[in-house]
C-alpha cells in the first residue's frame, strides 16, 4: 500500500501541495438512507411537442454531444409523459451546446494515510499515495418556442473529483469512526485546504473512463431536465452514527422521518462542537426528507429552509467535513425550485381576503408537523423491525402514530410474521386499529 512515515512538517508540506483529499470523519460509522427528492420545474413549457438538439462548440466533446441528445430526450419524456418529440414544427426547441469537456484524467498525489495518526512524541505522520480521478463537462442550455421566444437558459457545469487509495478504495469512505476525526496540526491544516466540494459521487471503486463519462452526462442531463419538467428521483445519502441518536438512524432507515427528527433534536448535544456538527447534519437530512414528503408547498419551503439552516450550522462547526458540502448545494437548488413555484402560485392566485387574527404558535406548529404525516403501514412496521428497533419502541410508535393503515387480515398477519414482527407488536397494531375504528363510529 506504499505507506511512508515522514516528519510532521514534511507531511504538512505534502498535504498542502497535493490535490485536496476528502474529509474523513464519517468513515465506516455512517448509515445510508434514501431520500425521495421531488422538485417542481423552474419553468413550464408552453407546448407539449419538443425537439432536442445537442451540439458541440468547435467539435469539443462531439462524441459526448451525440450521446447527450437521446439521453436528455429520454429523461424529459420519462418525467413528463405528456411530452412528444416532433422533428418538424415542434412547439418548443430545447438546445444544449457542449462548451467544455475535460475527459477523465488520472494522477498520483500524496497525502495523510486514512488512519492519519499523528505520532506526537516523534512529530511524525503516515502518508500514502492516492490515485486522483477528475473530469468535467459544461454546456450552454436554452429553451425557445417555435417563434424564437426565449423561455429559459442556463450554463450547466458538472464535475467529478475523487481520490482512491492504491487498493482502489474511495478515500471518501475510510475506516475511521464518525467522531474519530484525525488529530494533529498537520492533518487539520491539510483539511482546512480542502475545497473539493463539487463531487457528489461516492462509489467504492474507481470508475472506468467510460463510466466516468456516463456519470458526467447523467449529472448534466438531470440538471437540464429539472429546468423544464417536474422531477422525482431517489437519492442515497448518509446519516452519521452515534449511540446518542442511534434510534433516530433506525427510524430514518425505516422511513419514519418525523420520529427520526424528534430523536435527533432531543438528543443531548455532543460536548465538542466539531462532533455535534454531525447531529445538526442529521437534523438537516430529516428536515429535507420531510420537506419533499409534504403536500403543501409552504410546508415544504419551511422544512427545506430549516434543513438549510442545520446544514449551515454543521458546516460552520466543522468546515472540513466533505459530507456536509453536497447537501448544502442540494438544498439550495431545491429551495430555488420551490420558491419559483410559490411565486407562480402567488401570481396566479386571486387577491387575498383581509387578514384575520393571526394563528397562535401552537396552531402553526400543528399545521407544520401534520403537513407531511402519512398513515403508518404494515411495510413500515416491518422496516422498523428490520432496522433493529426493539418491540417496545415499535409498539410506542404504533400507539403514537397520527394515522394508521394496517392490513390485519390473515394474509396481512402472515406477511408481518414473515417480516419478523413479534406477537407483542402485532397486538399493539390490533389495539390501535380497534381504537381508530371505535373512534370513527
Amino acid at each position: 500500500m506504499n505507506l511512508r512515515v515522514v516528519g510532521a512538517s514534511a507531511a504538512l508540506a505534502l498535504a498542502l501541495a497535493a490535490a485536496p483529499l476528502q474529509a474523513q470523519s464519517f468513515g465506516m460509522a455512517k448509515v445510508k438512507v434514501t431520500l425521495d427528492r421531488k422538485l417542481p420545474a423552474l419553468t413550464h413549457l408552453p407546448a407539449n411537442t419538443i425537439r432536442v438538439n445537442v451540439t458541440s462548440a468547435g467539435g469539443m466533446g462531439s462524441d459526448v454531444a451525440g450521446d447527450l441528445g437521446p439521453q436528455l430526450s429520454a429523461e424529459l419524456l420519462k418525467d413528463n409523459p405528456q411530452l412528444q418529440q416532433a422533428a418538424a414544427n415542434p412547439g418548443v426547441v430545447i438546445t444544449a451546446q457542449v462548451t467544455n469537456y475535460a475527459p477523465p484524467q488520472r494522477s498520483v498525489v500524496t497525502g495523510p494515510a486514512p488512519a492519519a495518526d499523528i505520532l506526537a512524541s516523534r512529530g511524525q505522520v503516515q502518508v500514502e499515495d492516492y490515485q486522483r480521478i477528475t473530469g468535467s463537462l459544461s454546456l450552454a442550455f436554452q429553451v425557445k418556442t417555435s417563434d424564437g421566444t426565449n423561455v429559459d437558459s442556463d450554463n450547466i457545469a458538472v464535475s467529478y473529483d475523487q481520490q482512491f487509495n492504491i487498493a482502489g478504495q474511495n478515500t471518501a469512505s475510510p475506516s475511521g469512526g464518525m467522531l474519530g476525526s484525525v488529530a494533529g496540526s498537520a492533518v487539520s491544516a491539510f483539511h482546512r485546504h480542502n475545497n473539493n466540494s463539487n463531487n457528489g459521487d461516492d462509489a467504492d471503486k474507481p470508475p472506468t473512463d467510460g463510466e466516468l463519462r456516463q456519470i458526467l452526462m447523467t449529472k448534466a442531463v438531470k440538471q437540464m431536465a429539472a429546468h423544464v419538467v417536474n422531477t422525482d428521483e431517489s437519492i442515497e445519502v448518509y446519516l452519521a452514527k452515534d449511540k446518542s441518536f442511534d434510534d433516530g438512524d433506525k427510524a430514518a432507515t425505516a422511513g419514519l422521518w418525523e420520529r427520526a427528527l424528534e430523536t435527533f433534536e432531543t438528543a443531548q448535544p455532543l460536548p465538542r462542537k466539531e462532533d455535534d456538527a454531525y447531529r445538526l447534519y442529521n437534523i438537516g437530512v430529516a428536515d429535507e426528507a420531510l420537506g419533499y414528503a409534504a403536500s403543501d408547498p409552504k410546508a415544504t419551503m419551511k422544512l427545506l429552509d430549516d434543513a438549510a439552516i442545520q446544514y449551515g450550522k454543521a458546516i460552520d462547526a466543522k468546515p472540513d467535513e466533505k459530507y456536509f458540502l453536497e447537501p448544502q448545494k442540494r438544498i439550495e437548488t431545491a429551495i430555488e425550485h420551490y420558491r419559483k413555484l410559490q411565486q407562480e402560485q402567488a401570481a396566479a392566485a386571486p387577491p387575498a381576503p383581509a387578514p384575520g387574527p393571526a394563528p397562535d404558535q401552537r396552531g402553526l406548529q400543528t399545521a407544520s408537523s401534520g403537513a407531511s404525516g402519512k398513515p403508518l403501514t404494515n411495510q413500515q412496521v416491518i422496516a422498523m423491525v428490520r432496522a433493529g428497533m426493539d418491540d417496545d419502541t415499535v409498539a410506542q410508535t404504533v400507539k403514537n402514530a397520527k394515522a394508521v393503515d394496517f392490513d390485519l387480515t390473515a394474509a396481512g398477519r402472515k406477511h408481518l410474521t414473515d417480516g419478523g414482527v413479534s406477537a407483542a407488536v402485532m397486538s399493539a397494531m390490533k389495539a390501535r386499529a380497534m381504537q381508530d375504528l371505535q373512534g370513527s363510529q
